[in-house]
C-alpha cells in the first residue's frame, strides 16, 4: 500500500473513532499528570510558539495553551480536529487548528520554539518524515517533544486497523524509548532527555511501556 493511501485510511479511521475517543483517553483520565509532565518537559519560562503535529483531539495543544503558550496544531482527521476545536472552545483556550497531514501542514520553517508529537509516530506510514518536519519548523535551539509507547503489549487498547493497513505502518506495534532516541538522532536532533519517570506508573491501561522524550535542534 502506498504511503498516501495508507495515510488517507488512517485519517478516515480516526475520524470514525473521534466521537468516543476522549471518553477513554489517558490525557483526559489523567489530565493533571499530563499537564505537570509537559510543563516540566518544556523547560521554559514565558510565552513560546508551540506547534502540535498530529494533534488528534488536542491533548498537547490544549495543555500548551493552558500553560500560556501561543499554539498552532494540525491533524489530517476532520473528526478528531472537530473534537479538538470543541474542547478548546469549551475550555476557553485559543489554539489555531489546521486540517492537514503533517507533511502538508503550512507551518513556516523556523517558526516554532516547541513541537510536540504525542502518540503520532506509531500511526504514520512515514514516521521519519514527521520528525524531519518538526526539525524544519523549529528555530535553532528549539525543542521537540515525542511521546509514544510499545502498544503491542496491550494491543486491545489500540487500533483495529485492517491487516493490510496495519502492515503498511512500520511502527504499528509501537516503539521503544531506544528506538525513538535513534529516530530523533537520525532526524538531526541532539541528545534526548526522558521525562516519563514523572508518572508514578504508566498512564495507559495494560501498563504499556511508554516514554516522553525531548531533544533540541542543534
Amino acid at each position: 500500500m502506498k504511503a498516501a493511501e495508507a495515510q488517507a485510511q488512517v485519517s478516515d479511521y480516526w475520524t470514525r473513532r473521534a466521537p468516543a475517543f476522549d471518553g477513554v483517553a489517558s490525557h483526559i483520565a489523567q489530565a493533571s499528570l499530563w499537564r505537570d509532565v509537559l510543563a516540566a518537559a518544556f523547560e521554559t519560562q514565558g510565552t513560546k510558539d508551540v506547534v502540535d503535529l498530529g494533534t488528534g483531539t488536542g491533548a498537547c495543544a490544549l495543555i500548551a495553551a493552558s500553560l500560556g503558550h501561543r499554539v498552532r496544531a494540525c491533524d489530517g482527521s476532520a473528526g478528531m480536529l472537530a473534537a479538538a476545536r470543541q474542547a478548546a472552545e469549551a475550555s476557553g483556550l485559543e489554539v489555531t487548528f489546521e486540517q492537514a497531514l503533517i507533511e502538508e501542514a503550512t507551518f513556516a520553517p523556523e517558526s516554532a520554539d516547541i513541537v510536540t508529537l504525542r502518540n503520532v509516530l506509531w500511526t504514520l506510514p512515514e514516521p521519519m518524515a514527521a520528525l524531519r518536519k518538526a526539525h524544519l519548523i523549529l528555530r535553532q535551539g528549539g525543542l521537540v517533544l515525542v511521546s509514544d509507547g510499545l502498544w503491542s503489549v496491550a494491543a486491545q487498547y489500540r487500533s483495529t486497523y485492517p491487516d493490510t493497513l496495519a502492515a503498511s505502518l512500520p511502527r504499528h506495534d509501537g516503539l521503544t524509548e531506544d528506538e525513538a532516541r535513534a529516530m530523533l538522532s537520525e532526524a538531526g536532533f541532539g541528545p534526548a532527555r526522558s521525562w516519563q519517570h514523572l508518572f508514578p506508573a504508566s498512564p495507559y491501561p495494560g501498563d504499556v511501556p511508554m516514554f516522553v522524550l525531548t531533544a533540541r535542534k542543534g
